[in-house]
């Protein structure tokens, strides 16, 4: 058996397995009818054992002399007061099994009572989230598969963003709190079978567990509905309707795009280099491309083994533990970050980027308490606020624009699908292409806020893309139009170097033939070996930003 064969196998085996109940669709009073029917017929229960008492009793009780009940009527008055608990005296049995089953009665009434308060309970709980689902139908609705720290976080943003949104917990019980919120024990897929409609519905997949996430992602692709998924692994190839995301992925992009490089000459120390700083890096090298001739240094502290052992072309991007003029290097330093208090005296920025924001703390305390420096530093997923900026925070990385990415998506695929256009259709459909060159559009969108600063300079927002007004945009293309062709060529000679660093961070090499499968690419020489047609590809870079605008502009931005 091969492994793709045995994989799906096992996600299968891992499907949620509840079958859809297609008849409680419809109206709420459908719904209503099927969630109070098992009710039904234990009061059916308790109703059959009441008359069968009350024959009894009769019974029994008008063979006796000195019997006060006769009758039917007289035994059902007598029952009533008893289960009532009122109690008038003037029925009452005077045999023992009468009073026996007087007894029967009186627990009876109790064991009533508590059916019609758990009943009530429940009917109120559970018929509130019918109610509210039936009435908001036509509305935006976003479901989450839990009631995590990440769901409630991002839920309160989209609802900033989107108030008309309906947001609902499935898998959970209504805590009574009066959120805003509805949360219904239903699965999400149950949900939409209910709904009957996916316009405008999506799944959140945002548990604490990123595994299971993934798992819940896969399950819940065949509902068709548009689904996001926290998860830092991305399968080479997934469901059209599955967007995975990370923070750490988020954090970083945002980070350059709000705090970029101001000069070409800048020093940069990255301080603690877990899973955050790594990918910090990454970006960094992916994204700042900005002047001719730059010369950024990254001085980088922590445990770098497993971060040069994947990256096998690093020395092809950046001279690697030897700074050099006219060349961006990166110097990863076996020794602890506050030996060289030259080095922190000449930063430009100090970045504090463990993992553990403990860590971080510590370091900025010790920083602050003996050592001088003059650069800007920033703290990762803190809230200290004293002289550092802190950035990575969850509330700050959770929001539409960076989870669900709509723009984002639509100006890499507007990106690719000009690609395709000006190639005669050469290369495949966007939902043909795997997660990774996917990754390489994407990170050319998000490098529109960076051009419009190559172009603008201090006049350019430090903002992310998206949040860039279309009259920006439209300034900073009217602005490149206007330049020379030398300053133009400048300009896609960075843009190509920077699509190089890309594929060779990923470990691509040269060929004839781009082969993405064998990690080969043809694009990979240096930019005067492009002919004229390679060079209109590199073009088409700097068009995105004249799209985005009108793309935002259409949308009223």
């Amino acid at each position: 058996m091969n492994n793709k064969k045995s994989f799906k196998e096992r996600i299968n085996d891992l499907k949620l397995t509840h079958a859809v109940n297609k008849g409680s669709g419809g109206s709420v009073f459908r719904r209503m009818f099927f969630m109070i029917r098992r009710y039904i017929r234990i009061l059916l229960g308790f109703i059959a054992a009441y008359l069968a008492l009350l024959f009894l009793l009769v019974e029994i009780e008008r063979r006796d002399p000195s019997a006060t009940i006769h009758n039917i009527g007289e035994a059902f008055w007598y029952s009533l007061v008893t289960l009532t608990t009122i109690g008038y005296g003037d029925f009452y049995p005077v045999t023992p099994a009468g009073r026996l089953i007087a007894s029967i009665f009186v627990i009876l009434g109790i064991g009533l009572l508590g059916f019609f308060v758990g009943f009530m309970m429940e009917f109120v709980s559970r018929i509130k989230p019918i109610i509210l689902l039936s009435i908001h139908t036509a509305k935006p609705w976003y479901i989450f598969t839990d009631k995590s720290q990440y769901s409630m976080i991002f839920a309160e943003n989209i609802k900033s963003v989107r108030p008309d949104a309906v947001i609902i917990y499935s898998g959970c019980q209504d805590d009574g709190k009066g959120s805003k919120a509805i949360s219904v024990q239903w699965s999400a897929a149950e949900l939409l079978e209910r709904r009957g409609s996916l316009y405008d519905a999506h799944i959140m997949c945002l548990k604490d567990n990123e595994m299971e996430n993934f798992l819940d992602a896969i399950t819940l692709s065949d509902t068709g509905a548009p689904i996001v998924c926290l998860a830092n692994f991305t399968p080479a190839h997934h469901p059209m309707n599955i967007s995975f995301f990370s923070l750490t992925d988020c954090t970083a992009r945002l980070f350059w795009q709000q705090y970029p490089v101001k000069k070409k000459n800048e020093t940069i120390l990255l301080i603690g280099f877990g899973a955050a700083g790594s990918v910090l890096l990454d970006r960094a090298l992916e994204l700042n491309v900005l002047y001719e001739d730059q010369s950024i240094h990254y001085h980088v502290f922590g445990n770098s083994d497993e971060y040069c052992r994947n990256r096998k072309k690093l020395s092809d991007i950046v001279s690697i533990n030897e700074q050099s003029d006219g060349r961006d290097s990166i110097i990863f330093h076996d020794s602890h970050w506050n030996a060289d208090e030259k080095l922190l005296a000449k930063a430009d920025r100090i970045i504090l980027c463990d993992d553990s924001e403990k860590d971080n703390i510590a370091v900025l305390q010790t920083l602050q308490k003996f050592f001088a420096f003059s650069g800007e530093i920033y703290i990762y997923n803190s809230n200290v606020r004293s002289i550092a900026t802190p950035f990575g925070q969850t509330r700050d990385i959770l929001t539409p624009a960076f989870v669900l990415h709509n723009t984002l998506t639509d100006m890499a695929l507007c990106r690719h699908e000009m690609m395709r256009f000006y190639l005669g259709g050469a290369i495949p459909l966007w939902e043909d292409l795997d997660s990774l060159i996917k990754d390489m559009n994407y990170i050319t969108t998000d490098h529109i806020s960076l051009k419009v600063h190559m172009i603008l300079g201090d006049e350019a927002p430090c903002q992310p893309f998206d949040d860039i007004p279309s009259a920006t945009l439209r300034k900073a293309s009217a602005a490149r139009n206007d330049m020379s062709d030398e300053q133009k060529a400048v300009l896609n000679k960075l843009e190509h170097e920077r699509t190089c660093r890309f594929y060779l961070l990923h470990n691509y090499s040269y060929a004839e033939k781009t082969n993405d499968d064998t990690r080969e690419n043809n694009l990979l020489k240096p930019f005067d070996k492009l002919n004229d047609f390679e060079k209109q590809m590199v073009e088409i870079s700097w068009t995105l930003i004249d799209e985005l605008a009108s793309h935002k502009a259409a949308k009223g931005h």
